[in-house]
């Protein structure tokens, strides 16, 4: 049943309230006759009526602004709903305030409420950009005597109003209002900029200003401010010595000065349980919404592990490492700016950031001597690899790309708002300028080298695949064979078309044979992790890889005790990366093989190839996207099909054509070491 109020537009339907308006005929946008429903989320009728008054205020005030003709019926809801939540949240933030004091129904909170109220008054009055002195002559103060307001509570209506007013003009604030238009619409203008402050203010005027409602037990006859006679204590105070405002009260009166209500952030002190008389200046509706503190920027490494701990199930290792290295470059870069704390970072800092990735050497991250550099003696390197590059000719090896910028912008965005996430002050900044721009669908296609069957054949005429002089001297020609990762993970790379750590971190036990014939689970497991959720996939065993007796190299690494089915990629004196180790051990067999020919990214452009060439077969893309563990576009693929089978998969594979047929199958021979379960010779204790 629904329940008219006294109210203007304020309905009850069941035990919620309603704000019901009929939108006026100025909003040309919106259909003529159509009404707002609102709901204002309250049962209690004293809030309800409360933001009804508001909104009926701010309905009439956009009646007659120059947003009447321009705003729809959707954006003057969302505007209203925000001025509801915002009400809400001062209202909250009182209740709070009142339930901190212990004495819901004191006079002295009426009256802090009501100083609160007057200073965003004369805010909503003059705007934030006039300077009131509240002295005689100023207009601020004929405003009050105006309304009769006591002299008694000048100061601390001063005080609360410089406080207010300070926040407002912090730069950080500003740029809140910015986006609080931006996402209702409104043009950005120094007009509107104004009427948007001035009902942030009148909101936060009304909301505490109506003391009646949110104090009905308390007695007004006891404060001048509301029409009474001040308490015995305070007169008998007051006779005996000048005024004291609570604002500047010392400590030793703590008893006797309640807590004055300011808008100022916390310090660190109040995470703890504070002295009463510290607490005399927080203002506990700003406590309840958001406790802001400012982080030392010395405390940003400890922060960041904070952060890679809250991720541990996300992340991978070489993710986390990416993020402590951003938190390290930018760190370096405040701490240049002098910058102290996490408040001090402005728009300015970020720019300065993004200027140096693009002044530091290209490979500096694979350089224990770069990494050791400050970020000014960086720059500095950089500078002169730059000037030696234009001198000779070459390409200047300065300046990070633009896909690795990207990365180390989204890696800032996830400090930040963990940073945010945890109560620590950090202004509004924006990446727009600054963060490259994603790849055009279009161009992408062209960044990576797809090689063909042809391209990749020769790299099968190495050494590693035909017979070298040893297991220390594979680069060179002999009669001996080596059956290990540098020798069947290759063959995976061109005929499964899989990511090199999926391959890397394989076990013995992801090998294993089914009704369909033999498979490769690519899962995660105790060795690694798997990118994605559509990652985890089910390959069949390529006939090639059988026909060169890679069954028989699982099963005498199995027979030794390894859980990994490469264990020359892994020693436990290190923490290195598997896929990164057989990279740096494969690529410099490509180059050998290949030359000049060697395309970029060469590793990853093996599965760009495989892709490649089966759909150039007419392997539809969705069985190619299973095969790779990408996710499919369209709801068909991805909702109402599942991923394809393996006789599916094993003939869509079956059309890239066999490039290794020279290769003879022969008698499995393992690494000396990796047979004796020593430690890989090229490990070392605490390398990485």
């Amino acid at each position: 049943m629904t329940v008219r109020h006294h109210v203007e537009n304020l309905i009850r339907r069941g035990n919620i309230f309603y704000w019901r308006p009929r939108i006026p005929r100025s909003f040309l946008l919106c259909p003529a006759g159509s009404r707002l429903s609102l709901s204002l989320q309250a049962s209690d009728h004293r809030k309800a009526h409360m933001m009804a008054r508001r909104l009926n205020t701010l309905l009439a005030d956009l009646k007659v602004g120059s947003m009447a003709g321009t705003t729809t019926k959707d954006q003057l809801a969302r505007l209203c709903a925000a001025e509801r939540d915002q009400m809400m949240d001062h209202l909250e933030g009182i209740a709070f305030a009142a339930r901190r004091r212990g004495r819901p129904h004191d006079i002295t909170d009426v009256e802090m409420d009501l100083e609160n109220g007057w200073a965003y008054r004369l805010l909503e009055n003059f705007g934030p950009h006039t300077l009131l002195t509240l002295d005689d002559g100023c207009p601020g103060r004929a405003l009050l005597d105006r309304n009769g307001i006591p002299d008694a509570h000048i100061a601390n209506i001063k005080a609360d109003y410089a406080s207010a007013r300070s926040q407002f003009l912090h730069k950080g604030h500003e740029n809140r209002l910015r986006a609080i238009m931006k996402e209702f619409e409104i043009p950005d203008s120094a007009l509107n900029q104004e009427r948007t402050a001035m009902n942030i203010f009148r909101g936060r005027a009304d909301a505490l200003m109506a003391t009646d409602e949110r104090y009905p037990l308390a007695d007004k006859n006891l404060s001048e401010l509301t029409g009474g006679s001040p308490p015995r204590e305070t007169a008998d105070q007051s006779s005996d010595q000048p005024h004291q405002t609570k604002a500047s009260a010392s400590s030793a009166d703590s008893e006797a000065v309640p807590f004055r209500l300011t808008h100022t952030a916390p310090d660190l002190t109040l995470l703890s349980t504070p002295p009463e008389e510290e607490l005399r200046n927080v203002d506990f509706g700003e406590v309840a919404r958001s406790t802001l503190v400012d982080l030392p920027i010395s405390a940003f490494t400890q922060e960041c592990e904070n952060l890679v701990k809250n991720k541990k199930d996300e992340w991978e290792a070489a993710t986390a490492n990416d993020a402590r290295a951003l938190v390290r470059i930018f760190t370096g870069v405040l701490q240049e700016h002098d910058v102290a704390h996490s408040g001090q970072i402005t728009q300015y800092h970020i720019g300065r950031l993004r200027q140096h990735f693009n002044d530091i050497p290209t490979r500096w991250g694979q350089s224990s001597q770069l990494r050791a550099l400050s970020t000014a003696d960086l720059r500095k390197q950089g500078l002169q690899m730059r000037a030696d590059a234009e001198a000779s000719g070459a390409k200047s090896p300065v300046g990070l790309s633009a896909q690795t910028i990207r990365k180390h912008f989204a890696n800032l965005q996830t400090f930040l708002q963990h940073l945010r996430g945890n109560g620590f002050n950090i202004l509004d900044w924006t990446f727009e300028g600054v963060r490259p721009k994603k790849p055009k669908p279009g161009s992408i296609r062209t960044q990576q080298y797809k090689p063909t069957p042809a391209d990749i054949k020769p790299i099968f005429s190495a050494p590693i695949f035909t017979g070298c002089a040893g297991w220390e001297e594979r680069e060179k020609s002999g009669d001996v064979v080596y059956h290990d990762s540098l020798f069947y993970m290759p063959l995976l790379f061109v005929y499964l078309g899989a990511r090199r750590k999926e391959l890397a971190g394989l076990g013995v036990n992801d090998v294993y044979e089914t009704e369909n014939g033999w498979v490769v689970d690519v899962r995660a497991n105790e060795l690694r992790r798997i990118k994605t959720i559509q990652s985890h996939r089910l390959l069949p065993l390529p006939d090639e890889l059988i026909r060169l007796n890679f069954l028989q190299y699982r099963t005498e690494i199995k027979k030794l005790g390894y859980d990994a089915l490469f264990p020359d990629l892994f020693s436990h004196l290190t923490e290195n990366d598997p896929g990164d180790r057989f990279y740096d051990q494969f690529i410099p067999v490509m180059q050998q093989s290949l030359g000049e020919a060697l395309w970029q990214r060469s590793l990853h452009a093996l599965r760009h190839g495989l892709s490649n060439s089966l759909k150039q077969r007419g392997v539809p893309p969705a069985i190619i996207d299973d095969l790779s563990g990408r996710l499919s576009d369209g709801e068909t693929n991805n909702r109402y099909t599942d991923v394809a089978g393996i006789s599916l998969m094993r003939d869509a594979l079956a059309k890239f054509p066999i490039i290794t047929d020279d290769i003879q199958p022969r008698d499995i021979n393992l690494l000396p070491w990796v047979r004796k379960k020593q430690p890989p010779p090229w490990a070392r204790p605490g390398r990485k």
